[in-house]
């Protein structure tokens, strides 16, 4: 008789063994981008002690692929001389609190319901780099440490061999060889030169695609149905608010500036809370609202000059120190349009944490406190009644609010709903509006901001549902201002597409980036001149048509061939089928996708630069007024991808999305007094006609205050015996004047 284990034994052997599932690895830094960060947003760079010397090249013909760049080290080490290139796991290697766990990669952020990923207990397993030497010819060897560091500095390491040959080689650190660290609270990353181990000699090696593997299950969402896919996308653009923070809590600038705090981003942040409190996507986030809001309240107010105070006036200033909540420095100012954005976040908070009362007080004080009629001029001919942008103590009033933007429009909510400082309509109206078409040929005019930068067209979406409101009260030029913001959105994508070309750094002003499905001039970054320039450039790119050239023609929409993924993220309100197409677009051809943060600030296959100050990083403009642009040569033909994120556009196209997908943010808004005031104030009140049906049927009094209320050749009315008023009617009425419809 056979032994039963042996017949166990022999089906196991008949059976195909399962294929191993693959799991994500993380490239931390390919250097394509050749730029001073690297995909995690950490800092990088060099270091040597005397008599030694270390330096750095970007070397794009040595690459290990067949694009993009891969980096030169040039090392001498005579006796007692070393040096190294290290690396910042995540942001600022200065910043010691912002670090990665190792075995637990994504940190506080939990599973959601709504997309197959599984991110929590995600661990690295190993790093790896590929290396080779500089030449054929002599018969050594380049020796190498490199070095893990936790957050107090303790040290992990492993000596690499590096044959000086002309094969680029794979070589791996597995996690469990490193020890002596916290795997908890992992900060920099170190490649490290020594005289000894490398015979005091001067050479160079190369080194290229630095990456982290993890147990993480690799998949492909561009496969997903809508539902799953934009729940993963709005996933991954939360944690950007539980990772990017400062010790206060205060969501930073940007994932590359630790030490920068954005007002507005903790707006963003506030709300983002909310969805995530929400969609239980990470623990304990009415505490952190309310621990914001507290120290919010507690920081320090007052018209001092320098760097004690946070705000004033209820104003806040535009960029605080981290981990203090002061202003930055004496060039920042007191920010309205950051202030209004903080607010909104507050409200938002308030609404949604309705049982707290620590929240509500606080959510209420702040708001309260803010004298929007203290930034109305009141003395300037040509600006009366205008907003001013800005406020310093050093310097007095700046600017003025004076052209169409979704900005103004959420100050003037939040101000003529105030109950404490409100502003008039007078405010309101004192704001210019001029009107544009694009394409030329298009019937569709348009009511433009400065340089058409779409989110001067979303902002206001993402916090308020005015879609059904109508027409607003402006004294002479009313508007659908939902309906306007649709038009410049559509006139924006068309522009994209009419200006895309097959050739690449050709200067005719048409970009191989642009198409159907990559589309969205707006504000983001940009590669920036390697040579005596800031580390990037952040502009309000834009398309046709725009107050610049409509009241100065030889301007043209300023714009170079880089597209922001949440321009086209945050219109999916109004374009939803374009949207999906360009949001899906960018996560399966770009790049830009890193599974542990998500999206990429910006990209460009075409990617060109701006001559800038290299003191102020502001742009340099001919004598028409336009962006001096030249193609990015040492890139060497291939793309520009901008891992970098940063809160106010990582907030907009979370809201955004959110709101298509729920309307939980417009829920809550609606929900609020003061922003409903104010919009009532605003927009005239929606209209029922009591008597409508299913068939559009009104009576005779209905159809007769319908003619008598809207302008000639808006309404076609059909004069029957039910006096019926048909469907494109009430679509036309609705459109300019609110609801047509019973609630």
């Amino acid at each position: 008789m056979v032994h039963k284990l042996t017949i166990i034994f022999l089906f196991l052997l008949l059976v195909p063994a399962l294929p191993a599932q693959a799991q994500i690895e993380l490239i931390l830094e390919d250097y394509n981008d050749q730029d001073g960060f690297n995909n995690f947003s950490g800092n990088w760079n060099t270091w040597q002690t005397l008599p030694g010397s270390l330096g750095w090249s970007f070397d794009t013909i040595n690459r290990r692929d067949g694009s993009g760049a891969c980096l030169r080290v040039d090392y001498s080490v005579p006796s007692g001389g070393s040096g190294g290139v290290w690396n910042s796991l995540i942001g600022k290697v200065d910043y010691k609190n912002q670090t990665l766990d190792f075995t637990d990669l994504y940190g506080d952020l939990r599973n959601s319901t709504g997309n197959p990923t599984d991110i929590e207990n995600v661990k690295v397993t190993q790093f790896s780099f590929w290396a080779k030497g500089g030449g054929m010819g002599d018969n050594y060897n380049h020796v190498v440490k490199v070095e893990f560091k936790d957050r107090n500095g303790n040290i992990a390491s492993r000596v690499f061999t590096i044959p000086n040959m002309g094969t680029w080689t794979k070589f791996e650190f597995p996690l469990d060889q490193m020890d002596m660290v916290d795997l908890t609270a992992m900060k920099e990353l170190v490649f490290v030169v020594s005289d000894s181990q490398n015979d005091y000699r001067t050479s160079h090696f190369f080194i290229d695609d630095l990456s982290l593997a993890t147990t993480e299950i690799a998949y492909d969402a561009g496969t997903w149905d809508e539902e799953a896919f934009l729940d993963l996308v709005s996933h991954r653009l939360f944690k950007y608010f539980l990772t990017f923070t400062d010790d206060l809590g205060f969501a930073l600038d940007r994932s590359t500036f630790s030490d920068l705090v954005s007002v507005s981003a903790i707006g963003f942040q506030l709300a983002a809370y909310c969805i995530g409190h929400q969609r239980n996507w990470a623990e304990n986030l009415e505490g952190r609202v309310e621990s914001i809001l507290q120290k919010l309240v507690s920081l320090p107010m007052g018209p001092d000059p320098g760097t004690a105070q946070a705000g004033y006036k209820g104003f806040f200033y535009h960029f605080l120190q981290a981990d203090t909540g002061r202003r930055k420095d004496a060039n920042v100012e007191l920010s309205l349009y950051d202030t209004m954005l903080l607010m909104y976040g507050v409200l938002t908070a308030k609404q949604y944490f309705s049982n707290n009362a620590n929240i509500q007080s606080m959510a209420q004080l702040l708001y309260d406190a803010v004298e929007w009629s203290w930034m109305v001029d009141t003395s300037t001919p040509d600006h009366l009644h205008q907003f001013h942008l800005a406020w310093k103590p050093e310097t007095g009033f700046e600017g003025w609010v004076d052209g169409y933007t979704d900005e103004a429009l959420l100050v003037d909510v939040l101000a003529l709903g105030s109950s404490t400082y409100p502003t008039t309509m007078e405010t309101y109206n004192a704001r210019s509006r001029y009107f544009g078409e694009y394409p030329p040929s298009s019937t569709d005019s348009t009511a433009a901001a400065w340089t058409g930068s779409l989110f001067n067209y979303f902002f206001a979406s993402g916090w308020l549902d005015i879609k059904h409101r109508g027409r607003d009260r402006h004294a002479t030029h009313p508007l659908n201002i939902w309906e306007n913001n649709r038009r410049a959105i559509v006139a924006n994508r068309q522009f994209g597409i009419d200006h895309q070309d097959n050739t690449s750094g050709d200067g005719d002003n048409r970009y191989t980036t642009y198409s159907e499905v990559s589309w969205g001039l707006t504000a983001c970054d940009n590669l920036a001149d390697p040579v005596g320039g800031p580390p990037s450039e952040y502009f309000a790119f834009g398309a046709l048509p725009t107050q610049q050239n409509i009241q100065f023609p030889q301007t043209s929409a300023p714009h170079l061939g880089t597209i922001a993924v949440y321009g086209a993220g945050s219109s999916i309100t109004y374009l939803p089928t374009e949207a999906m197409a360009a949001l899906k677009h960018y996560y399966i051809l770009t790049g830009l996708w890193i599974p542990l943060f998500g999206f990429g600030d910006a990209y460009s296959i075409d990617p060109h630069f701006f001559e800038a100050d290299p003191v102020t990083g502001r742009p340099i403009l001919d004598a028409d007024d336009n962006l001096i642009m030249h193609p990015a040569t040492w890139l060497d033909g291939g793309s520009w991808l901008n891992h970098m994120m940063m809160g106010i556009d990582e907030g907009p196209m979370l809201l955004a999305i959110e709101n298509y997908r729920s309307g939980s943010i417009w829920d809550l808004t609606r929900q609020n007094v003061n922003i409903q005031a104010g919009l009532d104030a605003i927009f005239q009140p929606p209209t029922c006609l009591g008597d409508s049906d299913h068939d559009w049927d009104v009576d005779g009094v209905d159809l007769v205050w319908l003619i008598a209320s809207i302008p000639s050749g808006n309404l076609r009315a059909d004069l029957n015996d039910d006096f019926a008023v048909d469907a494109l009617d009430t679509a036309i009425f609705a459109e300019n004047y609110g609801r047509i419809d019973c609630p």
